[in-house]
């Protein structure tokens, strides 16, 4: 759970509460509040956390009371009774959700003060940590949709039967994590996985839930799998995250061998998202077990999604690692203001940009999504949008080229062909 889903989560315990702890200043105060609350699901998080903290100031019995339940979600933030270790899961239907099993790799430090339950922290661990989760999604579920629970929708608590949360967290050893991820292997639907990279300012719960939410809207029926790397999830903290994905490199190395070569899947796919391409694109020409002709498993869809890499960086590195693949596919916008703010930090565009610039190279699909809606800072659309998960859907079932699939345009500039949506 991230900070921001904790305070949520901590007004909405408290809210009955508050009109008598705030007295006379609750009217006034539960008008602030709303919008504020509203903009913790958006892209404003420390602004909104800060305004909601000077809301409480005033009134030392109503803080009290909010940090006393914040610091029991801080010390018990997983729910649900913990799956056995080594226990095969399969997708069950509980009522009105689905549990959807997701195995995971980080390097993410544990957080040894939590009792009865698993967590990771956004700081640097030792070494790759490999376990599984239970994530269930609504029946209602829409797709492109994290459902969480909102004060403004009268919903006070997570619900599985209205809201993609986090059920269970177990580690794994490696050798029981084998075991438990062959047993998936033989039971799914097919001997495929689908590996989620997250991006920036991500903590590992909605890594989790983001996995989980893509694997069932593109009724994925292999397994999902999980790379999380330390993200401390803040947006001030953008330069720790640059470090630590170049850290992180050796690690997820270490995972896409294992993937490949001990899990008895014969098919592999990845998802990469904002940052997390730079370690995808880094490491997958110079992992010798992905790919190769005597591996186990083979590399088949590669999907960078809104990469916030160096343009001129991804054009050298995919000379490198175009024909380990079946299809690599780029996804770009120009309406992406996290990649616009990256484009003024580093002075270079990113290859996640559409327009001036589009990173058009041989062996990569080009789709250039700006004319589909985005929504707030439009840097999530894998996820979030119809029709990017559409075309998504089309990609990693049958590895569709993009002259196959619905909605798209062909368009030529100097170095090549690429395709946008339709508007």
């Amino acid at each position: 759970m991230s900070q921001y889903d904790a305070l949520h989560e901590a007004i909405a315990r408290i809210w009955d509460e508050l009109p008598e702890l705030f007295g006379a200043l609750w009217e006034a105060t539960d008008l602030a509040m709303l919008p504020l609350l509203r903009s913790l699901d958006g892209d404003e998080h420390d602004e909104a956390e800060d305004e909601i903290y000077e809301l409480f100031r005033p009134v030392p019995q109503a803080l009290e009371r909010l940090n006393r339940v914040l610091s029991e979600l801080i010390a018990h933030p997983v729910r649900g009774d913990a799956t056995a270790a080594g226990e095969i899961p399969r997708r069950r239907q509980h009522e009105r959700y689905v549990s959807m099993p997701v195995l995971y790799a980080t390097d993410r430090a544990p957080d040894t003060s939590r009792d009865g339950s698993t967590h990771y922290t956004g700081t640097r661990g030792d070494r790759l940590r490999t376990g599984l989760a239970i994530v269930t999604i609504p029946d209602d579920h829409r797709m492109g949709k994290l459902e969480r629970p909102r004060i403004w929708r009268c919903e006070f608590r997570e619900n599985p039967a209205r809201h993609v949360i986090v059920l269970e967290v177990n580690e794994l050893a490696s050798d029981r994590f084998v075991e438990t991820a062959r047993a998936m292997v033989e039971t799914a639907g097919t001997p495929e996985s689908l590996i989620f990279i997250h991006g920036f300012r991500v903590d590992f719960l909605t890594a989790l839930r983001r996995t989980a939410q893509v694997a069932y809207d593109l009724a994925f029926a292999g397994v999902p799998m999980l790379y999380s790397w330390p993200s401390p999830a803040k947006v001030l903290r953008y330069v720790t995250d640059e470090a630590t994905i170049r850290w992180t490199e050796a690690h997820f190395r270490e995972f896409v061998e294992l993937t490949a070569t001990q899990l008895e899947l014969e098919v592999v796919h990845i998802v990469a998202h904002s940052m997390g391409n730079r370690v995808l694109a880094e490491t997958l020409g110079s992992t010798p077990g992905l790919g190769a002709a005597q591996a186990g498993a083979r590399l088949d869809q590669i999907v960078f999604a809104a990469p916030d890499i160096d343009s001129d960086t991804f054009r050298q590195l995919a000379t490198q690692f175009t024909g380990r693949a079946g299809r690599v596919t780029l996804y770009s916008s120009s309406k992406d203001v996290a990649l616009e703010t990256s484009h003024k930090v580093h002075g270079y565009p990113r290859a996640g940009d559409s327009g001036e610039g589009l990173v058009v190279v041989a062996g990569v699909d080009t789709i250039d999504v700006t004319a589909v809606d985005t929504s707030l800072m439009g840097h999530s659309y894998y996820g979030d949008n119809r029709s990017v998960l559409s075309d998504l859907f089309a990609v990693i079932h049958g590895g569709r080229s993009p002259s196959e699939r619905f909605g798209l345009i062909q368009r030529s500039i100097a170095p090549g062909d690429y395709w946008e949506f339709r508007p």
